[in-house]
């Protein structure tokens, strides 16, 4: 079979090699009564991990004439007889196209501790354990995957087999087919506490490259499926094709959790973007994998699996959306939350939190905190909740509602609508023509460029107008109250109050114009009386 042209999934194929046919019968050589139990239930779980990727079925049998595969469970004296020292695992390779012949696969069991038939300890043998990731690795040999360093095309920036290569992509967290077990960037040693931090599932490249070979499993995780990072686990990616999923944590220490799949370009993130617990000492988590065979329908410009939401635990999270709409909750602690593209929800719930909308028309809610949030691009609707958050609206006609606390809110770009709700706020419409609404508290409200209407709302408010404001409306000023801010900007020299109404202000019914010239008018509705105002200017 031919290979892919990307030198990440080239790397592990066998020049294409594979079997001509998808269900593939194991025998477990028992001879010595050598498999136990937990080890055969191992062997399992890893060749599952194959099938549920790819078009490949798995048979056991108990003729190992009829077997495709025959697995042995060996001792390190055996083992060394036959490949050296040191080895824990062999398996033969389907050579010569598409073959169909029978292949045999050798276990150590001696090695790092995996039970065999006199004990030793289990914890190789779950999931994330050393005796696992072997099992899989090996298997991928028997399927036609070989190692990133040694074949006929060496992955990118590989000089040896525990070489990281380029963007430190030959690990265990991409691949199973490495040398470099774990997430060596994080755990120099491969292993940690209870031999977990391995890998628990087949990679982004190992998914990318057994899906070329023998197509795709469509029918895995097609529901409405949760991921759940826990503090002890292995590596996988994640490989789901329908429903609306969700990766959480429920802990209390800082998770990372990003949506985005694998991009196999060739840049730092061909691999995958990880999801995972800092700092543990106890790694494991999840990439999510690309859709190389375009097996997968692209929705909102995302190519590869797609998790619709995150949630994260009660630490200081770092939650990252994709291109589709994503709801993100960050709950307790300071969190930190990126939609990027697609109409998304972020929740910041407890803790002061930073978060980011993206593209899209996105809904953001800080919840409880001093909170500071960005509605980015799209027509968006921002709220602060409680506490005293600064919340900035971006590109597109906003909605912002600084709800409860001392709120800083900008408008930022386009007609934005900002409300400040309770206590003192200070409200920015910048650029566009905006509403500005102080509502209670003692607000300061300045609407910037264009043509902005502002309503103080409950409380001795102020309203700024500045030099380049444009054509502003204050809406309900209230005598002896509220006060007018007026930048001496607007004019040349040196005015007291009275000196500024007599010169620029003008009753028209019941309103008051003051027209600074150039374009910068200012129109405060309801008063009267132009004298009524002198003792309501403050000049800055």
């Amino acid at each position: 079979m031919a290979q892919t042209n990307n030198p990440y999934i080239d790397s592990i194929l066998f020049d294409g090699d594979k079997w001509g046919h998808t269900t593939i019968t194991y025998y477990f050589d028992n001879s010595h009564d050598r498999w136990t139990a937990e080890a055969r239930d191992a062997f399992t779980w890893a060749l599952n991990a194959w099938a549920n990727v790819s078009g490949l079925n798995f048979q056991r049998v108990y003729n190992e004439s009829s077997a495709d595969l025959v697995e042995s469970y060996v001792t390190n004296a055996e083992m060394a007889a036959v490949m050296g020292e040191g080895v824990f695992g062999f398996h033969d390779i389907p050579t010569n196209g598409h073959f169909n012949g029978q292949l045999a696969g050798w276990f150590n069991w001696e090695s790092f501790g995996w039970p065999g038939p006199s004990g030793y300890s289990s914890g190789s043998l779950q999931p994330g354990g050393q005796a696992v990731a072997t099992f899989m690795h090996e298997l991928g040999h028997g399927l036609g995957l070989a190692h990133p360093h040694d074949g006929s095309v060496i992955m990118p920036g590989v000089s040896d087999a525990f070489d990281l290569g380029t963007w430190d992509l030959n690990q265990e967290v991409y691949t199973v087919m490495t040398y470099n077990s774990g997430w060596n960037v994080q755990d120099p040693w491969g292993h940690t506490v209870n031999d977990r931090g391995y890998a628990s599932g087949p990679g982004a490249f190992d998914i990318a490259a057994i899906q070329h070979l023998y197509g795709a499993n469509m029918n895995h995780n097609n529901g409405d499926t949760v991921y759940t990072i826990t503090n002890v686990m292995g590596w996988s990616s994640i490989w789901d094709t329908g429903g609306t999923d969700r990766i959480q944590y429920a802990g209390s220490g800082n998770v990372v959790i990003d949506l985005r799949a694998a991009t196999l370009d060739g840049g730092k993130h061909s691999g995958g973007y990880l999801s995972y617990v800092k700092g543990d000492g106890k790694y494991g988590g999840f990439t999510v994998a690309a859709d190389f065979t375009d097996a997968l329908a692209n929705r909102g410009g995302e190519t590869g699996v797609i998790i619709e939401n995150a949630t994260g635990g009660s630490g200081n999270d770092t939650l990252f959306g994709n291109s589709v709409a994503n709801v993100l909750r960050g709950n307790a602690g300071a969190d930190s939350i990126a939609g990027h593209a697609g109409n998304d929800k972020l929740l910041g719930n407890q803790g002061s939190d930073k978060l980011w909308g993206g593209k899209g028309m996105d809904e953001l809610r800080g919840g409880y905190g001093a909170d500071k949030l960005w509605g980015n691009d799209g027509r968006d609707k921002v709220f602060g909740g409680n506490g005293w958050d600064t919340v900035f609206g971006g590109k597109g006609n906003d909605t912002i509602y600084g709800g409860n606390g001392n709120d800083t809110l900008h408008g930022n770009q386009h007609a934005d609508r900002l409300y400040g709700g309770m206590h003192r706020d200070y409200l920015f419409g910048g650029l566009g023509n905006d509403q500005l609404y102080g509502q209670r508290g003692n607000d300061r409200l300045d609407g910037g460029q264009g043509n902005d209407v502002l309503h103080g709302g409950y409380g001795a408010d102020q309203f700024v107008f500045r030099k380049g404001h444009d054509s502003d409306r204050v809406a309900d000023f209230r005598n002896d109250t509220d006060t007018l801010v007026f930048d001496d900007a607007l004019w040349n020299g040196n005015l007291t109050a009275a000196q500024v109404v007599a010169n620029f202000a003008t009753d028209t019914g019941n309103d008051v114009v003051f027209d600074f010239g150039g374009g910068d008018v200012l129109t405060v509705r309801g008063v009267a009386n132009v004298d009524m105002l002198i003792n309501d200017i403050q000049i800055i």
